[in-house]
Parts: C-alpha cells; sequence; structure tokens
C-alpha cells in the first residue's frame, strides 16, 4: 500500500493542502488518521484524478501542459514542470481536452467578411484552429471563417476598430481571449504552436476538423517515436 500525505496529495491535485484537508473531514476524499496526520492511499487518489475531482485547471495549469507538449519553455517552476510532466504522460493531448478550454475564454463574433483577412494579420493577434491549419501542414481551409488568439487586454480595441458584433447567430470570427499575465506566445509568433492548434481542432463541431486534430497529435507522435 503506497501512502501520501496531504501536501503531496494537493500537489497531485492542484489543491491547496487546506482544501485537501477539507475534502477529507468531508468524506469526499477517501483518507485515514495516523498520528492525528491525514494519509492518503495513491490509489485512492489515482482514481479521484481520473474522474475529474479538484478544481477546474487554471489557464496557467494550462499553458503548461501545452507548452511542455510543444517543446517550449515557459519559465515554469519545478513543481508546475513536473505536475505537466505527469498530467501529459499519464493522459496525453486528446484526453486533456476537456481540462485545457481553460487556456483562454471563447468569444463568437461576426465581422465584415472583408475584414477577416486584416484581423488575422493585426500585430499581437496569433491564428489557431482552423486558420493555423496550413502553416502545420493540415488540409483544410476556411475561406469564410477566421480563428485567432489575443490577449484580453487587447480585445477591447480589436473590438471597436473591426466593430465586431458578439454573439451573431452568423458568427465567422472565433476570438479565444487569453489572460495577459500567462500570454503563452513570443513577440515573433504569428502562429499557434501545433498543440494548440491540434486542441482548437478537437474543440470544433464539425467531424472533419475534429479528425484533422487527432491526426496532427498523430503525426507529431511519430516524429517524437
Amino acid at each position: 500500500m503506497s501512502l501520501m500525505s496531504v501536501v503531496e496529495a494537493a500537489e497531485e491535485l492542484d489543491l491547496s493542502p487546506r482544501r485537501v484537508r477539507q475534502l477529507l473531514a468531508a468524506g469526499q476524499i477517501p483518507g485515514q488518521q495516523v498520528g492525528g496526520t491525514w494519509v492518503i492511499e495513491r490509489m485512492s487518489l489515482d482514481e479521484l484524478r481520473r474522474v475529474g475531482v479538484g478544481r477546474p485547471w487554471s489557464p496557467r495549469s494550462a499553458w503548461a501542459v501545452l507548452g511542455l507538449a510543444s517543446g517550449r519553455d515557459l519559465k515554469l517552476s519545478p513543481v508546475e514542470r513536473s505536475r505537466a510532466r505527469r498530467r501529459l504522460a499519464e493522459t496525453g493531448l486528446v484526453g486533456l481536452v476537456e481540462q485545457l478550454r481553460s487556456r483562454a475564454v471563447r468569444n463568437d463574433f461576426y465581422a465584415h467578411p472583408s475584414a477577416l483577412a486584416r484581423i488575422v494579420r493585426e500585430p499581437g493577434v496569433l491564428r489557431g484552429g482552423v486558420s493555423a491549419a496550413p502553416e502545420h501542414d493540415v488540409d483544410l481551409i476556411a475561406l469564410d471563417f477566421a480563428e485567432v488568439y489575443v490577449r484580453e487586454s487587447q480585445l477591447p480595441n480589436l473590438v471597436a476598430q473591426y466593430a465586431l458584433e458578439a454573439n451573431a447567430d452568423r458568427s465567422n470570427l472565433l476570438v479565444r481571449v487569453v489572460v495577459d499575465d500567462v500570454w503563452p506566445f513570443d513577440a515573433a509568433d504569428d502562429v499557434a504552436h501545433w498543440p494548440v492548434v491540434a486542441i482548437d481542432l478537437l474543440e470544433a463541431f464539425d467531424e472533419r476538423s475534429r479528425r484533422a486534430g487527432f491526426d496532427l497529435i498523430e503525426r507529431h507522435l511519430e516524429i517524437d517515436v
């Protein structure tokens, strides 16, 4: 039997030690007290992690996994790097689609069709999803639709400059907004790196895009091997 301390379990679940103790006391995490100290079976914790017990991932946690997958240095702490490496090794990108939604806030807009080409070339705007597909050798083209990433602080100016209509029924622009202090891209980037594009495609509503996301991941796994 492998036992873990509260601090070790907190790191595994991405929770504070105080929150783990609260969950133990409430019976939401199985554990036992030994000499007045809580201990948790590793097997029980593995099952809890599998079914998603714990708080939703922070944007930083999501970008830690995506940065590690792409081989980019996001200046992670040793704990963040270890946690991201474990999550990626245990589940893989495909198994983390739901958790990785926290990387950005999705905003659907309608833009005048003639403005789409200008929007994706705006400084600080990065193409993602189907708009980045050609750069990653993905056979997808969308002439009347665009997907981009922007900083949270940049969104109001972009909306005003191009008179974007929010939540329009005929949306043709998907803007994923990333909080400024975890913005993961370099100044020279204009296209999201491949793990990000793959997750974008896996979140799409159409089967062809999702299949392309799977294929992109599989292709890079073959290269890594």
